[in-house]
């Protein structure tokens, strides 16, 4: 009989099916910095670019991404 080994997928799927009180979901969060000072473009992030602030430009790219919940 030849052993087989488990990778990580097959040790979650495992646990899972043993328990569901350990099931836990996960939740991944953004923290996106944005400086208001700078010398180039004092207050960049809040500057328009095709009428959208410019923060605004990076937060919906990363909700866009489908990676983040929070």
């Amino acid at each position: 009989m030849i052993a087989q080994k488990r990778g990580p997928s097959d040790k979650n799927a495992t646990e899972e099916a043993e328990s569901p009180k350990k099931r836990r979901t996960r939740h991944v969060a953004a923290l996106i910095l944005a400086r208001g000072g700078s010398k180039g473009i004092p207050l960049k992030n809040i500057k328009l670019l095709a009428g959208v602030p410019l923060v605004g430009w990076v937060l919906r790219a990363a909700i866009d991404s489908g990676e983040f919940d929070r």
